[in-house]
């Protein structure tokens, strides 16, 4: 089940989450050569076309509260064959120019639940991190622009219920560092919490060093029947 955290600490970790999750991974040094295809400086991907897609029975459609709810163990996406497991994932506070910044300790082979997001399934943002350079680099997909809007998420439980999202926006790359107000604002929205059921996934770009953050954000469309 969900772990509890005190409204102190839930205060304190939104105050500083953009700045946190923007800087969770300090960036990887650029290769001294880009990679064979690339002739220049990285551009943004090409997102996949959208592709609505309905192929996954629904029992029902209401999402859960929030304390009825398990953490996430794992996250498939049908379009792309992928089964991703996912952990719950824990934060240090640092300081950084003077200012407390939550650094997330985001694992190398699995994605990362943000503990302090909603539960799988239940009404809230449930926020997930993960690689794409490092480790088993689990959403480096993402970073690549193979994600599309209409593309079915599927996130199970610790109980073993799995529920169906669909993927609704999908932002432009976001500097780590440097972002202007409009930037920083446009991150906040997506991590921010939500009266709905929502899904977000935060990633680096471009897949092969991390100079800007990059988010995919689903819709609940209920569970999946067994």
């Amino acid at each position: 089940m969900q772990r509890l955290i005190t409204p102190t600490a839930l205060i304190l970790l939104l105050a500083v989450m953009v700045t946190g999750l923007l800087a969770a991974c300090a960036p990887v040094a650029a290769p001294t050569a880009a990679p064979a295809a690339d002739s220049g400086a990285a551009s943004p991907p090409e997102a996949a076309a959208d592709s609505p897609q309905a192929t996954t029975a629904i029992a029902g459609t209401t999402p859960l509260d929030p304390a009825d709810a398990g953490e996430p163990t794992q996250l498939a996406i049908p379009a792309l064959a992928l089964e991703l497991p996912v952990v719950p994932m824990d934060w240090t506070i640092a300081t950084v120019e003077g200012e407390r910044v939550t650094r997330w300790q985001i694992p190398d082979d699995a994605l990362g639940w943000h503990i302090n997001s909603a539960p799988a399934g239940a009404v809230g943002n449930t926020l997930l991190s993960g690689h794409q350079v490092k480790g088993g680099a689990l959403l480096a997909p993402l970073a690549r622009g193979e994600f599309a809007v209409g593309q079915e998420l599927l996130l199970t439980d610790d109980a073993g219920r799995t529920f169906v999202y669909r993927i609704t926006r999908i932002s432009a790359p976001i500097p780590v560092t440097g972002a202007d107000d409009a930037q920083t604002a446009e991150a906040a929205a997506y991590i921010a919490p939500t009266e709905t059921a929502v899904l977000t996934l935060l990633t680096g770009w471009p897949d092969f060093t991390t100079t800007h953050r990059i988010f995919a954000q689903a819709e609940f469309v209920g569970q999946a029947a067994e």
